[in-house]
């Protein structure tokens, strides 16, 4: 059965594929950034905290600072958000983060 891609303004995830496109410009992201990113792109709108993506990306028996998530956050926005002027990657404060759709 093949995964649909994700979708969330112009910026897309093929599953299948493991391709990122953001208005129609392939980006490259290592396997943890393209697995962090399809986590929030599965909950487009939602806000998601910390614990949540650590327990879902890295396992429940991650044991490493928690701000591995602030960090792989940072190197995603460098990559899908800011090259395109865009703002999909929001802070939450006091939660986590939210993906938006965000086309400019």
């Amino acid at each position: 059965m093949a995964r649909a891609p994700l979708v969330a303004g112009d910026l897309r995830l093929d599953p299948a594929t493991r391709r990122v496109t953001r208005a129609d410009h392939e980006v490259q992201v290592t396997a943890r950034e393209l697995a962090v990113l399809e986590f929030l792109l599965r909950r487009t709108g939602e806000p998601v905290s910390k614990r949540v993506i650590l327990d879902h990306v890295w396992g429940d028996d991650f044991e490493g600072d928690p701000n591995i998530v602030e960090v792989y956050v940072r190197r995603l926005r460098n990559k899908v958000d800011r090259p395109f002027g865009r703002d999909s990657l929001r802070t939450v404060r006091g939660h986590g983060y939210r993906l938006v759709p965000d086309d400019g």
